[in-house]
C-alpha cells in the first residue's frame, strides 16, 4: 500500500500518462477516484442497476483499451464524454433490443433450470457451449468461472491472478462476444 501513496499525489492527467505506459497501479487509483461518480452517472442514465453496471463496465473498458487515443486535456472530461457516448448508444439500442434480444444473464438462468428442458433449450445449450469454445482462453476461462462455477468477481480475480477490474472486464467482454455470436439464436428463441 505504501507504494500507492505517492500515486495519490498525481493529477488525473499524470496518472493517465502512467496508465498509457501500462501501469496498473495508476489505473487503480484513477478507478477509485471516479468509480462512484461514474457509476452514479450511469445509474442516472440507465435508471436501473443492470444497465448502469453495463454502461459503467463499457466505459471503463473503453478507457483502458483506448488509452492511447487520449491526447491530453482534462481526463475527467474525456472519461465522462466516453460515458455519455455509450449512454446515447445504449439508449438507442435499448429501444430496439429490449423486446427482441434475450439478455445472456437471463438465458443462463433459463438453461440452468434442468427440470424443464425443451428441444429448443437443448439446442440453445449446445449453441452456447459452442460459442464459448470460440472465445479466447482468457475470456472463456473468466466466463466459465462466473457462470458455470458460480465464482464472484473477487474469486475470479484470485483464481486467474489478475486484478478485480480486469476480472470484470474479461467477463463483460466475453458476454459481449457471446451476445454477438448468439444473437441470431437469441432472437429466434425469443420469438
Amino acid at each position: 500500500m505504501n507504494g500507492l501513496i505517492h500515486y495519490t499525489q498525481f493529477t488525473d492527467e499524470e496518472l493517465f500518462e502512467l496508465v498509457k505506459s501500462h501501469d496498473d497501479n495508476a489505473f487503480r487509483i484513477l478507478y477509485k477516484r471516479y468509480d462512484k461518480r461514474l457509476y452514479a452517472y450511469c445509474f442516472k442514465v440507465a435508471g436501473e442497476k443492470k444497465g448502469a453496471e453495463d454502461l459503467f463496465q463499457m466505459t471503463m473498458t473503453a478507457i483502458f483499451e483506448k488509452r492511447e487515443s487520449f491526447l491530453g486535456g482534462s481526463f475527467v472530461a474525456w472519461l465522462f464524454t466516453i460515458a455519455r457516448n455509450f449512454s446515447i448508444k445504449a439508449t438507442k439500442q435499448a429501444r430496439f433490443s429490449r423486446n427482441t434480444i434475450l439478455c445472456l444473464d437471463d438465458y443462463t438462468e433459463i438453461i440452468e433450470d434442468k427440470s424443464d428442458k425443451t428441444d429448443v433449450d437443448i439446442l440453445m445449450q449446445d449453441a452456447l457451449n459452442s460459442a464459448i469454445s470460440t472465445l479466447s482462453d482468457e475470456y472463456r476461462r473468466a466466463i466459465e468461472l462466473r457462470y458455470y462455477e458460480g465464482f464472484s468477481y473477487e474469486q475470479i480475480s484470485e483464481e486467474l491472478s489478475i486484478s478485480l477490474s480486469l476480472a470484470k472486464v474479461r467477463v463483460f467482454r466475453a458476454k459481449q462476444q457471446l451476445q454477438q455470436i448468439l444473437s441470431p439464436y437469441l432472437n429466434e428463441y425469443q420469438s
